[in-house]
């Protein structure tokens, strides 16, 4: 490809040739990244986002990724497979982590709306896929082209969570961050330097002393960065510690990939190389915007909160239907006839703040609660004795639901037909 640009002086044609497929598919899936914002800008970045803009956008998107992938898994020539693999995953990432999780002011459609992928389980899940994914590459398990997928929409994935929570990241995760970078970064210089002492046998001095002082200076610098992040406590002040070390990391990054790109003839390594330097060459153009807190994550958070709030007072909702059907319903069980919810279950609600011992006691005082029930609860002191009486008092309670305690000897039914508590048998206090 690069033979077909006239105008190229032969040296810089000599020197570029042997990694140009790294390097434009590289650039190839930053332009795809450009297009898609364009793209996605009608749902949410205009002032007057386009109503049901994602009904044609969705569709769009799935049809391509859909292809994409399909070429990805069928196609022969391994290099053509891998690429295929890569624009899949390129595409993947609007139509999974992006579209899905933006809501339309105006006729929402807000599809998988519930699964944000971009902060689903966060850094734990992200690090198990990645573990997984290497478990099948090196065993075989899938097909290289789609481990090639996988792995570039797991670095976007990885890429993404960091962008879109970096802002109102807390201070401890800051270090975890850095640590985790110095780390990479200590294990890349040292094998720099070993690169930079072999040149000394290869009887190029200078390239080796060059290697060498560029190395020290790297781990100097990033020690530097690092005991920045450590210093501080605000995360606000972190940030642009961090941010250089996601630079110089970069950076080392950038090196050993394109290096191994020049050394390697085979089209299907220099197709991988590629793929890995679009999210490297991503980290460098992003090191200098996380310096600072992200306006973007300021406005469109900030106004997706209001329909986050509005679908939690849905769920609520929801959740108090639920509830007063499962209240009120009962349920045949191992032949007996029971109350859908149990004492242990209002135990639950009762000490997370679900309902109020109010609410709890127009249950026990409506017989929604069996004996069984109730004794649970007054062995927990959660109502008293008193209280569990007057509801046999009233008659509340069927045969069958004071039958377990009758045959335990705990209550009793007397000449009027009314059900006497043996108080002394009932342990109070013995549960908590």
């Amino acid at each position: 490809m690069l033979s077909r640009i006239k105008n190229i002086p032969k040296g810089t044609r000599n020197f570029f040739s042997p990694m140009w497929r790294t390097i434009w598919i590289a650039l190839a899936g930053q332009g795809l990244f450009v297009v898609s914002a364009i793209l996605m800008s009608p749902l949410r970045m205009w002032e007057n986002p386009v109503v049901n803009y994602n009904l044609f956008y969705m569709p769009m998107l799935a049809v391509l990724f859909g292809w994409l992938l399909y070429r990805c898994c069928t196609e022969a020539q391994e290099a053509r497979a891998y690429l295929f693999g890569f624009f899949a995953a390129v595409f993947a990432w609007p139509l999974i982590g992006e579209v899905a999780a933006i809501p339309v002011d105006k006729g929402v459609i807000t599809q998988f709306s519930d699964f944000n992928i971009k902060q689903l389980g966060a850094y734990f899940y992200v690090l198990a896929c990645w573990a997984i994914l290497h478990i099948m590459w090196r065993t075989g398990a899938l097909k290289k082209s789609v481990c090639v997928f996988f792995m570039t929409f797991l670095a976007i994935w990885s890429f993404e969570l960091y962008m879109d929570n970096y802002s109102s990241m807390e201070a401890g995760k800051f270090l975890i961050v850095a640590g985790l970078l110095l780390a990479a970064i200590a294990v890349m210089l040292i094998i720099c330097l070993k690169l930079a002492l072999g040149l000394f046998k290869a009887r190029k001095p200078i390239k080796a002393i060059l290697g060498i002082v560029i190395s020290c200076a790297l781990a100097g610098m990033s020690m530097s960065k690092f005991l920045t992040v450590f210093a501080f406590d605000e995360p606000l002040q972190k940030m642009p510690a961090v941010a250089s070390l996601v630079l110089y990391g970069s950076l080392i990054a950038t090196f050993f990939v394109l290096r191994a790109s020049r050394r390697t003839d085979s089209l299907e390594s220099k197709t991988i190389l590629g793929c890995i330097f679009y999210i490297v060459f991503a980290l460098i153009l992003m090191s200098g915007q996380w310096k600072e807190p992200q306006t973007f994550y300021v406005k469109y958070e900030a106004a997706q909160i209001d329909h986050e709030i509005e679908a939690l007072k849905q769920d609520k909702e929801t959740l108090k239907r639920l509830f007063d059907y499962m209240a009120n319903k009962r349920t045949v069980r191992k032949g007996a006839n029971s109350w859908m919810l149990k004492a242990g279950d209002y135990k639950y609600m009762l000490d997370h703040g679900i309902i109020t011992r109010d609410q709890l006691m127009a249950l026990v005082n409506s017989g929604k609660i069996d004996g069984k029930g109730l004794e649970f609860l007054a062995i927990r002191e959660i109502i008293t004795l008193d209280e569990f009486q007057a509801v046999l008092d009233n008659r509340l309670l069927s045969d069958g639901d004071m039958k377990p305690l009758v045959e335990m000897g705990l209550a009793k039914k007397n000449p009027e037909g009314i059900y006497e508590l043996q108080r002394k048998y009932i342990k109070i206090g013995e549960k908590k």
